[in-house]
């Protein structure tokens, strides 16, 4: 019930956040205010530049080399053939001004961008800074930062590589190499038996627009797993007889409602009763800076219980922000100050920390919505106060430091780890929960885990204390299935039997007139709420869009089942006896929906227009700041784009109105008095979208 939980939870996340990404898929986080600098911080510490950084026609940031280079101590050498070459220590990097190719230490890397030369400067893009000086690079586009870290040795004894088990690396090596290629798995895996390093690698792209590659020092939003270090924050203090687990809750907060039902025991263990707030509607569209614990627990404070206190397990992360507000309150500091005070800095967690909207402190990695193609969204979306529940970044080096200090004292003492890992209630017939940890039964021992998802990351952390093992993934891929990656990965260390991913490669169909009996609508309605699944043929090309989010393409894996080629979702066309197609099958996450086809749905009719009217309509139109669609007309047919998106066809209604079939959306062509097209209005979701002619 949770995964079904959680993907209802996901939709209303999508469709209460999204507004213009709706249509295609907009990207809103990497395009930066033009207007304001950009500010670039190296190592935490503000660098002053005198040749400002920039963004080039593609929104590529571009950044003057010279001064990154002098900063991080490289020697930077200019020749009148115009190549450059950095120097320090033992490391060289050659590059020149035009040419994609440039030079580490003799090995060949290529950019996607190469460097220019402006002004008499040379400015490069993040991802030379990236792949060529080793810097952990973040962009946030809309704050205008650019976060700079130098990539550092793990000097700890249980970072060494297991030399001996060069077969169980290969294995690792080749299960994740296979999952990034044909699921899209972007992100960060560490994998430690016995206190030694079995593999420890990242995959893909921490931003996809300035093509930053995933560090293991890149840091990803966590969610849930911020639970297990809120839970260590209580029992530090229990330790220190500050407070008693069976304390009431109204011991802290006099006025809360059933405050004298209710114990911190309670709280960790999800057995409170309290409504979890981030299912409140109210919640999702609630001001970011509004988004205060005390804000959101003045919304279900009121709220009557699920039911009484200890009778069950349900998950609420109410539970977890009332028990951050107790840290604060007995230690007379913030819930990030007493974690950084009290476990970060003892355990040289460097690059963990808690997200703020006041000094941006934000992953370096962009969020992306895995439930349909990869879209960037804005991080202050996505880290939205979740606070002890679910508002930490970390990355997978530092989750490891903070594992091997579970295995000793250098927090809380063994009686006290005893506590925390106790199975104090039972979520079902294999699941039990402890305090800020799940414990099921695995592999005949014990697995304890946690797993985290926030809008477009995914998070989670699986020990084996009986094997030693112990397995962190981190995705910038929202909702990514890592349940049943972080379970391969254990069977493979521990010689149990697992299967691999589904190979996803697309076949070329004999016959794509097939695609005709799939399209039409579905009705989703095992989501709990009026949902549907629009599909929709283009030429040889099949398209979904399910209710309030942007359309995908299925690719064909046979002549019935399909996939998304950047998500984890298959679909199957299911005919009745007499051929004819009756519903579809969706699956993801290891969830399976039903969608039954719906008889007599009216369709959009498409009437002939003169094609010599597209040329009034051909242009570009500004939506926002940054966002253009550009309508185009190609072979008596009329196109729309939206900035960075796919090109789709819009077929004639009527003049001057045109629809969309791969999404529920058309578009409105305004004229001035004298007849010429000036405005256009996107009509979808409930949304009216003006916008502007720009070249008239």
């Amino acid at each position: 019930m949770k995964w079904r939980d959680d993907m209802r939870n996901l939709k209303k996340l999508l469709s209460g956040l999204l507004v213009l990404v709706l249509v295609l898929g907009l990207s809103i986080n990497t395009l930066a205010n033009a207007q304001s600098d950009i500010v670039l911080l190296l190592n935490g510490r503000k660098i002053s530049l005198e040749d400002k950084a920039f963004l080039n026609d593609k929104n590529q940031l571009m950044i003057p080399l010279r001064k990154i280079g002098e900063e991080l101590g490289y020697e930077v050498i200019w020749e009148e053939d115009r190549s450059i070459t950095l120097s320090k220590d033992n490391d060289t990097v050659h590059l020149k001004i035009g040419e994609s190719k440039f030079l580490t230490n003799g090995e060949e890397f290529y950019l996607e961008t190469p460097p220019v030369l402006k002004e008499s400067k040379s400015y490069v893009t993040a991802e030379l800074l990236n792949k060529g000086l080793n810097l952990v690079a973040g962009w946030n586009g809309k704050h205008n930062i650019l976060m700079l870290r130098q990539l550092k040795d793990n000097e700890e004894d249980f970072f060494a590589i297991d030399e001996g088990n060069k077969e169980k690396q290969e294995e690792l090596t080749k299960y994740m190499e296979f999952l990034q290629k044909y699921h899209n798995f972007n992100g960060s895996i560490l994998v430690a038996k016995d206190g030694k390093i079995l593999l420890n690698k990242a995959y893909g792209l921490a931003d996809i627009d300035q093509n930053i590659e995933n560090t293991p020092q890149t840091t990803f939003a966590i969610g849930s797993v911020t639970k297990q270090f809120t839970a260590m924050a209580i029992m530090q203090l229990a330790e220190k007889g500050l407070l008693n687990v069976e304390d009431k809750l109204s011991k802290y907060f006099p006025d809360f409602p059933n405050g004298d039902l209710i114990t911190i025991h309670n709280l960790l263990t999800h057995t409170s009763g309290l409504f979890n707030y981030t299912n409140l509607d109210e919640f999702l569209g609630m001001d970011i800076n509004n988004r205060k614990p005390e804000t959101v627990i003045h919304l279900i404070k009121d709220l009557p219980l699920n039911f009484q206190p200890g009778e069950r397990f349900e998950y609420s992360n109410t539970n977890y922000v009332l028990l951050g507000m107790i840290v604060e309150k007995l230690s007379n500091m913030p819930l990030e100050k007493f974690l950084e005070k009290n476990i970060f800095k003892p355990l040289k967690m460097e690059n963990t920390g808690m997200y703020s909207i006041e000094n941006y402190q934000i992953p370096d990695t962009t969020p992306h919505v895995g439930f349909l193609e990869l879209i960037p969204v804005d991080d202050e979306l996505v880290l939205t106060q979740a606070y002890g529940a679910g508002n930490m970044y970390s990355t997978v080096e530092d989750l490891y430091r903070w594992d091997r200090a579970l295995n000793t004292e250098k927090l809380v003492n063994k009686e006290t780890l005893d506590k925390i890992f106790e199975k104090y209630i039972t979520i079902d017939e294999t699941n039990h929960y402890g305090y800020g940890w799940m414990i099921t039964e695995d592999h005949s021992e014990n697995r304890i885990h946690h797993g985290g998802n926030t809008f477009g990351f995914t998070a989670n952390i699986v020990k084996y204390p009986e094997s030693d093992l112990t397995i962190i993934a981190l995705s910038n891929v929202g909702a990514y299935d890592l349940v049943t990656l972080t379970e391969d990965l254990s069977s493979i260390v521990l010689d149990k039997e697992y299967n691999m991913p589904e190979l996803l490669e697309e076949i070329e169909l004999e016959d794509y007139s097939i695609y005709d009996e799939y399209a039409g609508r579905y009705e989703l309605s095992e989501l709990g709420e009026t949902t549907f699944i629009n599909i929709s043929r283009i030429d040889n090309r099949l398209f979904a869009q399910i209710t309030g989010q942007p359309a995908f393409e299925l690719l064909p894996l046979s002549e019935s089942r399909f996939f998304a080629k950047e998500a984890n979702v298959r679909i199957d066309f299911v005919k009745d006896k007499t051929g004819k197609v009756e519903k579809l099958v969706l699956e993801q996450l290891g969830i399976i929906l039903n969608a039954n086809k719906m008889e007599d749905v009216e369709e959009k009719e498409e009437i002939e227009l003169d094609s010599d009217l597209y040329k009034d309509y051909v242009g570009e139109y500004e939506l926002a700041p940054g966002f253009i669609m550009t309508i185009t007309a190609e072979d008596d047919k009329l196109f729309a784009q939206l900035t960075g998106q796919d090109k789709f066809e819009i077929f004639p209604s009527s003049e001057d109105e045109f629809f969309y079939k791969v999404v529920e959306a058309k578009i409105h062509f305004q004229r001035d008095e004298e007849g010429l097209v000036t405005h256009l209005i996107l009509y979808q979701s409930g949304q009216e979208i003006p916008a502007v002619k720009l070249n008239n």
